[in-house]
C-alpha cells in the first residue's frame, strides 16, 4: 500500500473547537451506554433473556451485537482527546444513526421487550435503553447546533487527503454494508432464515441497524476525505471485525457454514480488518510523515 501525501502548502484551514459539552452531554453518556450493551450481549450472550432490553433469538446474535457496542466504545474513546470539531464529529454522525434506527425498532417492537416482564434487572435494563435512546438525539442536536455557531480557530494541520488505494475500499465497504443494512431491513425474514445464522426479526432489523451505521461511517470518511479525522475509525472497524469473528469461532455450532450469506459476512468482516490495519498503521503514519517533512521544509525557507 502506498499512500503518498504531496507537501503543497495550501489554505490555512479553519476549525471549531471540541465544546466541553460535546464530551459532558453526548461523548461520555453514550460511551457509558455502549459499554452497559456491550458487557450483558458479549459476555452474558446466552442469557440475553435475564439481564439485556430484549432476548436475542440466539447467542451469536448477541455476541454479533456486542461486537457492535465494543466498536462504538473504541470509537468514542479514541475520540474523547480530539480537540477540534472537524476530527470529533464523525463520531456524532455515525452514531447518530444507529441510536435513531435503535429507537425506532424499540417502538416498533415494544411487545419484545422487557418493559412489563421478565426478570426485574431486564425491566430496568429495558426502560433504561429505551430512556437513553429518546435522550442522546436530543443532546446531539444541542451539540451540534453549539458548534456551528462557535468561534472558529486556525487549524494548524495540513490536510491529509485519501488516496484510491484508501478511498476506493471504503466505498466498497459503505456499499456492501448498506446493501446487507437494506436487505435485513426491508426482508428481515427472508433474509434471518438464509442468514449465516438464524435471525428473528427484531435481531435482523438490529443487525442491519449496526451495519447501516457503520456504512454511514464509510460514506462520511469519504466526504471529509481527510485522513486525519478516520484516525478513530481505523480501530473501531477493527474492533468489530476482530470481536464478530471470535463469536463466529466460539458459537461455530450455530453458524451455516454452506450459506452464500455466510461467506459474505465472513468477507465483510475480513474488508473491515483489512482496511482498518491498513489504513492505521500504514496510511496514516504515511501522511503524518509527510507533514512533518512539509514543515521542516517551510521551517528551512523562512
Amino acid at each position: 500500500m502506498a499512500t503518498t501525501i504531496e507537501p503543497v502548502r495550501t489554505e490555512e484551514r479553519i476549525a471549531r473547537p471540541v465544546h466541553p459539552w460535546l464530551r459532558s452531554l453526548f461523548f461520555w453518556p453514550v460511551l457509558i451506554h455502549c459499554v452497559a450493551c456491550f458487557i450483558p450481549l458479549y459476555f452474558l450472550s446466552s442469557r440475553t433473556g435475564d439481564v439485556f432490553a430484549w432476548e436475542t433469538g440466539n447467542s451469536l446474535t448477541a455476541a454479533a451485537l456486542g461486537a457492535g457496542y465494543a466498536g462504538a466504545c473504541t470509537m468514542f474513546l479514541l475520540t474523547l482527546p480530539e480537540k477540534d470539531w472537524t476530527s470529533a464529529r464523525g463520531t456524532v454522525f455515525a452514531p447518530i444513526t444507529l441510536l435513531l434506527s435503535a429507537l425506532l425498532l424499540t417502538g416498533v417492537y415494544a411487545d419484545d421487550f422487557h418493559f412489563t416482564d421478565g426478570p426485574a434487572a431486564a425491566r430496568v435494563f429495558a426502560w433504561l435503553f429505551l430512556g437513553s435512546l429518546a435522550v442522546f438525539p436530543v443532546t446531539c442536536f444541542i451539540v451540534y447546533k453549539v458548534h456551528n455557531s462557535g468561534p472558529k480557530v486556525a487549524d494548524p494541520r495540513r490536510p491529509a487527503p485519501m488516496r484510491p488505494d484508501v478511498a476506493i475500499p471504503t466505498a466498497i465497504m459503505g456499499a456492501v454494508l448498506w446493501g446487507l443494512a437494506f436487505a435485513l431491513w426491508i426482508a428481515p425474514e427472508a433474509v434471518g432464515d438464509n442468514w449465516a445464522w438464524q435471525l428473528d426479526t427484531l435481531d435482523a432489523r438490529m443487525l442491519g441497524a449496526w451495519f447501516f451505521a457503520f456504512g454511514a461511517g464509510a460514506w462520511q470518511a469519504l466526504w471529509e476525505h481527510d485522513l486525519h479525522r478516520m484516525r478513530a475509525g481505523f480501530l473501531t472497524d477493527v474492533t468489530l471485525s476482530v470481536l464478530s469473528m471470535i463469536a463466529l469461532v466460539v458459537y461455530a455450532d450455530d453458524v451455516r457454514w454452506g450459506n452464500a450469506l455466510t461467506w459474505v459476512y465472513i468477507v465483510t468482516l475480513v474488508g473491515l480488518l483489512v482496511a482498518g490495519l491498513t489504513g492505521r498503521y500504514m496510511a496514516l503514519p504515511e501522511a503524518l510523515e509527510a507533514e512533518r517533512k512539509a514543515r521542516a521544509e517551510e521551517a528551512a525557507r523562512a
